[in-house]
């Protein structure tokens, strides 16, 4: 009894003294406070996202000179794109992708004769990706830099339903470059972007072309075939302007150009005429070649 009387005691008097306790101990009131209101409910995800499409109205011109002799391609391409953009506000990262098809070309292939001959139904495609950071900046405007990858498909006047037109021209492209985007209030916004290309290769090849028997490095051949490679370097860049009519929707217009130039080699390909599998090759330099694509751009992108 005397036990349990002297231990209430002893209670009630820490009890007491806790607030003076707490005041000359500071671990006493170091411990950790209770949780905020709505605690369960997570910060503002860090991460925004965007997806669309595009229509590009896309002018291309292609020019080389094999031997003395002058090549030139112009076409006209309606290219749908689709594209990705992923933003981390944390990092101040970014992370894009995109990937066109040209789905009705049209143009002419001239050569130094002077008599153009047009075509229709080339294949024109691309896709590639940039990881992007913008560190300068404030909640209205970010600037940064940006590298990446890009693959395109430049056939223009290869019909693509004929399988012997399966080569074209390929190319691998590294970019490096500068990107800023500003919003000019609630309603528009301004994205840029420019980058060189320091390096891309090319390669491609023409069909194979039956001609009538003809004497070549002393074998009589009748058929031929043009393969190109080559390393080039150029730039391109992009400016679109932004309209939201919604919290979620973007519509966008803008341009945007790529320029790829360079020495190359060209390769002529020969079968002789009397062993089909048997062939020979002669080798000649292609001079100022050059690939200009450019054009208005159209978009149609959700926000997320």
């Amino acid at each position: 009894m005397k036990r349990s009387l002297s231990g209430a005691i002893a209670m009630l008097a820490l009890a007491a003294a806790a607030p003076t306790l707490a005041a000359d101990y500071p671990m006493f009131g170091a411990m950790r406070p209770s949780y905020d209101n709505g605690w369960e409910q997570s910060t503002e995800n860090p991460l925004r996202m965007e997806a669309g499409l595009r229509y590009w109205y896309s002018l291309g011109e292609q020019s080389a000179e094999i031997g003395g002799n002058s090549y030139d391609t112009n076409d006209r391409s309606h290219i749908l794109e689709g594209h990705l953009r992923i933003d981390d506000d944390y990092t101040s990262t970014f992370l894009k992708g995109q990937a066109g098809y040209a789905v009705y070309t049209t143009g002419d292939h001239n050569t130094n004769v002077g008599v153009p001959s047009p075509f229709e139904g080339g294949q024109i495609g691309y896709a590639g990706a940039d990881f992007g950071y913008t560190p300068f900046g404030n909640e209205t405007f970010r600037f940064g830099a940006l590298v990446g990858y890009q693959y395109n498909r430049e056939s223009p006047d290869r019909n693509r339903y004929d399988v012997q037109n399966v080569d074209g021209l390929n190319l691998h492209s590294l970019r490096l470059g500068v990107t800023a985007h500003a919003d000019i209030n609630e309603m528009f916004d301004i994205d840029a972007e420019i980058a060189a290309i320091p390096y891309a290769y090319g390669y491609g090849a023409s069909a194979e072309i039956p001609m009538a028997d003809t004497v070549i490095q002393g074998v009589t051949v009748n058929r031929t075939r043009t393969e190109t490679s080559g390393a080039l370097y150029g730039a391109s860049g992009q400016i679109m302007i932004g309209f939201h009519p919604t919290e979620n929707l973007t519509i966008r217009v803008g341009g945007r150009a790529w320029l790829l130039e360079g020495p190359s080699s060209s390769r002529q390909k020969w079968w002789e005429a009397s062993t089909p599998d048997s062939y020979i090759y002669s080798d000649q330099s292609l001079n100022g070649f050059s690939l200009l694509r450019y054009g208005a751009l159209a978009e149609l992108t959700g926000r997320f």
